[in-house]
Order: structure tokens, then C-alpha cells, then sequence
């Protein structure tokens, strides 16, 4: 005779016993998945453990056409987990905020913010055409669009949320208010933006000339202010990131090899002074880990991980190689440690064409951890 397993008879104090010894987000990921009951048990778990420890974040790998199963590499263990995701299956996505990712479908160019961990998602309005340049309205990608975005806080917990998007293939800002039915377009005189954050309660963002401002949405139309203006010596580098870090804004600059193109070679450090509106050049990040990428980046404490390096910044490879007419296989994903200034590799897929890019993700149980 053969008996079916009632995985949602289990009780969940055993369950919660079980979630007690597992360390490692895609554990959870997986632990929720089995069912609806036992989704709902994680999620009540955490909401009563909010002493939780920070996760490190999870790299989501491009997708294949040919399945609906997304991997994530867990850098804790160092394995590579495949979670059925068919909610963004043939979807491009434009980073990850606060747990969230936001995608867009290739064919009807709908957006949405999609939770992997809930599997909530939230319909947003669609771009306007005029985005793009009118030669690519015909044969427009889902990058034109939307290449970045932040959220300013989790819309698990409240459903007064703005989310800020780099748009367009000028790299424009637009932003979506919850409850609107458009998007509305950034009023200001400049563009090319490089990326965006959330923080202290305002909006950042840094353009090609390296131009930093800040956008306060307590009224309306937001309030535009300059905090810092282009570098004297000009643009040196080829990649600007805003992080967070210890409660200081980070300015991280990214070098590629001159002699090869899309390959990291060093990064530097600059910290802003809030008072003064200028950067300080730092040596060194001390005890901290950096984590860079198109879609998210983060600071945490070495100590809390020792399976990672401190002192050192994460980077993976967040650029679209679909202009390219033959198949692309390198991939510009390692870790540089401030130390010995040099970079290393922690994850080795060069038999694999990709032509999208990879992604942080830190993904959060609904109105659970705070970023």
C-alpha cells in the first residue's frame, strides 16, 4: 500500500524547530515553497524573530528560454539552487529593491514588481513610447526601458511607496506613486544616469558627469537638489555606484582593463561629506563587504560572514550584451580586495552564453527584515 506524506499536517512548532537550524536564505526559499500552509508558517516565524541576522545576498543567474527554473548562487555555501519561478519566465528584469523584483514582459512591455518569496506581485503602468529613440520603438528590448529602480520602502509594509526607475535608452528618471495610473517624468535638465538610492528618506542619483543630486518627494513635483558636481579631473572610471554604508554614503568607482573591454580590474572609494557636499578618497573599507551591481547594492560586516572576504567588494557583471552578433561567453563577475588590490574569482560559468545580466538579491519575508 502507498501512503501520501500530508506535508500541511506537520505541527508547526516542529516546523519552527526545523527553520531554527536552517541558516541559509534559499533553505528558507525552499522550506516555503513546499506549500501554501508551509509558506505560512515561515513568514510567521519571522515575523516573531526579528533578531534574525542580516542574510548575505543571493546572485540570481540569467534565465533560460527553456524552463521556468531561475538559479541562485549562495555564496554561505558556495552551491548554485534552482527555485521554479514561471512568474518572471521569458521576462526581462530591471534589478532587485527591497526583496522585490521588477520585470518586464518581453512581448506586451507590462511591468511589475514581483516578490520571489510571497509570490506577490504588483502591476505598474507601462512606460511611455517616448522613452526611446524613434528608431527603436519597432524593435525596442525590455533594457530601453527600465535599467534600474528603487523602491523607497517595501510595499509589504505600507502601500505608500515610490519607486524610482533609470528609463529610457537617454537613461532618464521617471517615478511611479503607488496607487497612480502613469508614470511621471523626472523634471530635470539632466540624463545619462548611472544609478540611483534611497537614502536618509531622500532619492539619490549620479549621471555619466558624475553629478550627484538628491530628490525629496514630500511635495509636488519632487525637489531637486545638487549636491555634488562632476569630478574636477573628469570622468576616470567606468562605472559610478551609490551604497549605503554604516549610515554614510559611498561613491564606488569602477576601472575596466584598458587592453580588455568589460574586464574589472580595480575599484576606488570615495565618502561623502554631507556638510561640505564633497568626496573623500578612502584607502580602504575597513571590515566591511561590498556588494555592487545594476541591481542592488549593499554593505555589511565582515565579522557576521566569515565565508566571505572583508575588506573587499562583490561585484557581478550588469551589462546587456544583446547588441552583440555572436555569442558572448566571458563573464566579468569576481571580488576585489582592497588589501593587495586585486581581483579574484567566486564563480567560474565561462561555458555558459549569457545575454542578460546577473543580479543581487536579498529577498525578504514580507514586512519582516528591515535594509
Amino acid at each position: 500500500m502507498t501512503y501520501t506524506m500530508d506535508w500541511s499536517g506537520l505541527l508547526p512548532e516542529l516546523m519552527e524547530l526545523i527553520l531554527d537550524r536552517l541558516t541559509h536564505i534559499s533553505d528558507h526559499l525552499h522550506f516555503a515553497s513546499v506549500c501554501s500552509f508551509w509558506k505560512s508558517v515561515t513568514i510567521n516565524y519571522c515575523y516573531h524573530r526579528r533578531h534574525l541576522p542580516r542574510r548575505l545576498p543571493l546572485l540570481m543567474l540569467p534565465g533560460n528560454d527553456n524552463t521556468e527554473t531561475r538559479n541562485f548562487l549562495s555564496l554561505s555555501s558556495g552551491k548554485c539552487y534552482g527555485f521554479h519561478i514561471p512568474e518572471i519566465h521569458q521576462k526581462w528584469c530591471g534589478g532587485s529593491t527591497q526583496g522585490w523584483l521588477i520585470t518586464v514582459d518581453e512581448s506586451t512591455e507590462e511591468i511589475q514588481l514581483f516578490n520571489p518569496v510571497s509570490r506577490d506581485c504588483i502591476r505598474l503602468p507601462s512606460l511611455p513610447t517616448f522613452y526611446l529613440l524613434p528608431d527603436f520603438i519597432e524593435d525596442s528590448h525590455p533594457s530601453d526601458y527600465i535599467s534600474k529602480a528603487v523602491l523607497s520602502t517595501n510595499p509589504c509594509r505600507t502601500s505608500d511607496y515610490v519607486l524610482l526607475a533609470i528609463v529610457g535608452h537617454d537613461e532618464k528618471l521617471a517615478y511611479y506613486k503607488s496607487g497612480a495610473d502613469k508614470w511621471i517624468d523626472m523634471r530635470t535638465r539632466w540624463n545619462l544616469f548611472e544609478d540611483v538610492i534611497y537614502y536618509k528618506g531622500l532619492f539619490y542619483a549620479i549621471c555619466y558627469h558624475g553629478v550627484v543630486l538628491s530628490y525629496d518627494f514630500s511635495s509636488e513635483p519632487p525637489i531637486e537638489t545638487l549636491i555634488t558636481g562632476g569630478p574636477p579631473e573628469g570622468r576616470t572610471c567606468n562605472r559610478y555606484y551609490l551604497v549605503e554604508s554604516l549610515g554614510e554614503l559611498l561613491l564606488v568607482l569602477r576601472h575596466f582593463n584598458e587592453r580588455t573591454p568589460d574586464k574589472t580590474v580595480r575599484f576606488q572609494v570615495r565618502k561623502l561629506d554631507e556638510r561640505k557636499r564633497e568626496w573623500i578618497q578612502m584607502k580602504c573599507i575597513g571590515n566591511r563587504i561590498l556588494f555592487l551591481g545594476n541591481g542592488c547594492s549593499m554593505s555589511i560586516a565582515a565579522q557576521d560572514f566569515p565565508e566571505c572576504k572583508g575588506n573587499s567588494i562583490y561585484f557581478n557583471d550588469d551589462y546587456c550584451y544583446r547588441f552583440l552578433e555572436t555569442p558572448f561567453r566571458y563573464r566579468d563577475i569576481g571580488v576585489f580586495n582592497f588589501e593587495n588590490d586585486s581581483v579574484d574569482s567566486f564563480y567560474d560559468d565561462s561555458l555558459t552564453i549569457w545575454t542578460t545580466p546577473s543580479y543581487w538579491i536579498t529577498p525578504l519575508y514580507p514586512c519582516i527584515f528591515d535594509t
